[in-house]
């Protein structure tokens, strides 16, 4: 009898991940779900914790590199019908952690809410969104969050805070749990305002970062020390823009997206974080973080010799 028996429904085997991200590389799930509901999920969780069955939260795939050989264990994606709420009363919004952030955003501007004009252009959905406390220069979805809410990996429901979900750059305490979705504090907007702003952003963001390309946003975070310049100048100064090793290349638009062409594998994008690590850190002393998440490679395989006393 399988683990996952009285789930047959929304559990399947061998479920390819290249489609369901943007790199549109790697291997598949050992096992691959998407809850019918709330109630489900936690009773998934459960199984799984009781069952020493490793699981992971995939939510757009915007921001994730699948190892070529797939990952074991259960990975689970919210649906948009069962996770994609989105209620509005006065400036407090609730939303479901499958809901595209996007359209979100659009939604926001639409109906005379501010707050959220900084998040426009950032893909996904807004569960991997409040994981990686997305943003950009113009603000991060932290500064409006009021409550998120989902399960640990128990299967035990969370209520936690803002300030509990412990937000910082690109991060936050909710890696290692499945989020289900928020409360969203807004302001009363002017729609033409608003969506003037969020012209400027996209504009501004189709000019310096190739949109339209197969990647996976910037790859590594900007340093946080004195002085240091952000990563995609760091990676810039070493002259690696148009850098190809197989299918996967560093963008000539911005150096801190990396491109995957038809032909590009997983192992080639690795070989390239790799070599930008080693070089960087070589030629300035700096170990470059990764934002992007990486399921199913070794500990060391993304860093070079050179830099795993900085890791």
């Amino acid at each position: 009898m399988n683990w996952y028996h009285g789930f047959e429904r929304v559990v399947r085997e061998n479920v390819s991940l290249a489609n369901l991200t943007t790199y549109r590389v790697g291997g598949p799930a050992e096992f691959f779900a998407e809850p019918s509901d709330a109630l489900v999920l936690g009773q998934l969780l459960t199984r799984t914790a009781t069952d020493g069955i490793k699981t992971r939260f995939m939510g757009g795939g915007t921001n994730l590199l699948v190892a070529d050989a797939g990952v074991r264990g259960l990975t689970v994606k919210l649906p948009k019908y069962a996770f994609g709420y989105l209620y509005r009363k006065n400036t407090r919004v609730r939303v479901g952690a499958g809901h595209s952030l996007p359209a979100l955003v659009k939604w926001s501007i639409a109906n005379g809410l501010s707050g959220l004009e900084c998040l426009q252009g950032v893909p996904g959905t807004v569960g991997a969104a409040l994981r990686m406390n997305a943003g950009g220069k113009y603000g991060e979805i932290c500064s409006r969050v009021r409550r998120v809410m989902g399960f640990e990996r128990t299967g035990t429901a969370f209520d936690l805070s803002a300030d509990d979900c412990g937000f910082t750059y690109r991060n936050s305490n909710l890696h290692g749990r499945i989020v289900t979705g928020c409360e969203l504090d807004l302001m009363e907007g002017d729609p033409v305002q608003s969506q003037a702003l969020a012209d400027k952003i996209i504009r501004e963001k189709c000019a310096s970062q190739p949109l339209n390309a197969r990647s996976a946003g910037c790859v590594f975070k900007n340093p946080k020390l004195p002085g240091v310049a952000p990563a995609g100048k760091l990676i810039d100064d070493m002259g690696l823009k148009g850098t190809r090793v197989g299918g996967a290349l560093v963008s000539d638009l911005h150096a801190n997206f990396l491109l995957c062409d038809g032909r590009a594998s997983a192992d080639d994008v690795v070989k390239l974080i790799r070599l930008i690590r080693e070089m960087v850190y070589r030629e300035r002393g700096v170990y470059l973080e990764t934002e992007i998440e990486t399921w199913g490679f070794d500990a060391q395989e993304l860093v070079p010799s050179v830099c795993v006393r900085a890791a």
